[in-house]
């Protein structure tokens, strides 16, 4: 009888610590799983640690079974103490890859958000779509448009507008300047449409001109990303920045494209090249109907594939993936790496964040130094001088969007050089989350875990480089001309430009063998000037 009641009382100690490992376990097992591509080596290792838990699963029952026979109290505190040890590590290691897990999720999500509205100007006596009636109300002509004409085609028939009262458009500018006239009452045109236009010439004042009666949300599965790369092989991206004062990339598919850098990286020499595009480059826009030459930043209201196809068809670059980041998510990021370190050509004054002026004014000295979030998002964006807000000592220069180009290729740079620094794991939370919520791409979940295999050799090469520039960075320039057509101004680029830019960027893919210079020449009175490819005297 003594012998079974201490049976007993071993079982009940024994038996709910092993229920509670073989959750912790099935728990871990689960979220581990999530890791398993088919593109990495990540495959093994989860595989192996699945088959290390369940043959820890195996000898703790064994020898659970064999303590609770042989009884003795030594034996027992032993087994407690490894056991719970045991739990505890596992669920500690759990939790954290489950919050990584989160945040990789929200990255690759492969739903894109797309949104119209219905807008009219604020002075009309439109609030609502049941004045509608008898209204004339712009649209967009191309069906390859989702918020410009297939989200507005059920709204047309969802709400029984009629279609005589419809008329179309080419262009969205065409469109918001025909309601600016009155020309029509209302429009529809994507929710984004503040952010998206209120940087174009005239259409500053668009938030206080308009107001929205009606919106429709849709959610689209994104284009299956085709390319066969790895972020472990030479591979191109296109970062696309939108500027909004708001955080709106999950809703509207639809942004400015004021902002695209096309970035190529090699994980076998640590070396990349970054190609600021000047938002009014002319160019073919191959998703649309016409494919008729625009700048290139119309591309953005048709979304990120639109924008990438249209690069790709005038570079002969194929894009492998594309990013978009808010700008928004820039001052958090910043801040959370504990600033960025560049050399600001000038000294100068932008908006904050908010796009506010007057005591609001961010201030940013010349040379070489740390930013802060909202500064470098200042840096990041200045292309005029406010003399009105800021006096002489900070609008002594000039800027344009060559020049913003040139201080956002710094910023990338320096951004991906800080995070060589990151060592914690509240310090890579603090990163995941806030790229989670300020970046879409078409990265998918099997693709970005073999990044992590690059993200390691990043940061076992810069234990053992004493240098901001670990990463060679290759900043490219596309030469060009202004031109009129119009009345509306583009930049013409220079083919000659296009090309060298081009050829440095297909070397560091490997895709074209570099050719030597046999015409160097050196001299010790002559310090040595690196050239900047594309950036030369070119005939138009």
């Amino acid at each position: 009888m003594k012998k079974k009641k201490k049976l007993k009382k071993a079982i009940l100690l024994i038996l709910p610590l092993l229920i509670m490992f073989y959750i912790s376990s099935c728990y871990f097992v689960k979220e581990i799983y999530y890791y398993n591509s088919s593109k990495s080596f990540m495959t093994y290792i989860v595989y192996g640690l699945i088959i290390f838990t369940a043959l820890l699963m195996i000898l703790f029952t064994y020898f659970g079974i064999k303590e609770i026979k042989e009884n003795k109290l030594r034996k027992y505190i032993l087994y407690f103490i490894i056991l719970g040890l045991t739990i505890g590590l596992q669920f500690f290691i759990t939790l954290n890859i489950s919050k990584i897990s989160t945040s990789l999720e929200k990255i690759t999500n492969k739903e894109a958000g797309y949104s119209s509205s219905i807008v009219a100007l604020k002075e009309s006596n439109i609030s609502s779509i049941k004045d509608l009636e008898g209204k004339k109300i712009g649209m967009i002509s191309d069906p390859n448009n989702i918020e410009g004409y297939k989200i507005p085609t059920e709204i047309i028939e969802k709400e029984n507008i009629e279609t005589e009262n419809i008329t179309s458009f080419d262009e969205f500018s065409e469109m918001i300047n025909a309601l600016y006239k009155k020309e029509i009452d209302a429009m529809f045109i994507t929710s984004s449409y503040v952010s998206t236009f209120s940087s174009n010439d005239g259409f500053e004042d668009i938030a206080d001109k308009t107001k929205v009666i009606y919106e429709k949300n849709k959610k689209v599965i994104k284009k299956g990303n085709e390319s066969s790369k790895t972020l472990n092989e030479p591979f191109t991206m296109l970062i696309m920045g939108v500027d909004s004062s708001t955080s709106s990339l999950k809703k509207s598919n639809s942004f400015n494209g004021d902002t695209l850098m096309l970035i190529t990286f090699n994980p076998n020499t640590m070396n990349a090249t970054i190609l600021s595009i000047p938002r009014d480059t002319r160019v073919p826009i191959v998703c649309t109907k016409t494919k008729a030459k625009n700048k290139i930043n119309a591309t953005g209201t048709y979304g990120a594939e639109c924008v990438m196809d249209t690069i790709t068809n005038f570079t002969d670059i194929k894009i492998d993936y594309w990013v978009k980041v808010n700008f928004q998510g820039v001052v958090s990021l910043v801040n959370a790496l504990g600033g960025i370190n560049v050399d600001v050509p000038y000294a100068f004054c932008e908006q904050d964040s908010q796009r506010r002026f007057g005591k609001n004014m961010i201030y940013v000295e010349k040379g070489y130094q740390t930013l802060n979030g909202e500064q470098t998002l200042a840096f990041a964006r200045n292309r005029h001088t406010w003399p009105m807000y800021c006096g002489k000592k900070y609008s002594n220069y000039n800027s344009n969007d060559f020049v913003r180009g040139q201080n956002q290729q710094q910023i990338v740079n320096a951004m991906a050089n800080k995070l060589k620094d990151i060592r914690s794991l509240s310090g890579i939370y603090d990163i995941l989350n806030i790229v989670g919520d300020n970046i879409d791409t078409n990265i998918d979940k099997d693709t970005m875990i073999t990044g992590f295999d690059t993200f390691k050799n990043i940061l076992f090469n810069s234990k053992n480089i004493n240098s901001d520039d670990f990463i060679g960075t290759q900043r490219l320039y596309l030469s060009g001309f202004d031109n009129t057509i119009n009345g509306i101004y583009y930049f013409e680029y220079s083919k000659e430009s296009l090309k060298e830019v081009v050829d440095a960027m297909k070397i560091n893919l490997e895709i074209k063998k570099p050719v030597m210079d046999k015409d160097f020449s050196f001299s010790i009175n002559s310090p040595y000037e690196d050239v900047q490819i594309g950036k030369g005297t070119y005939k138009y």
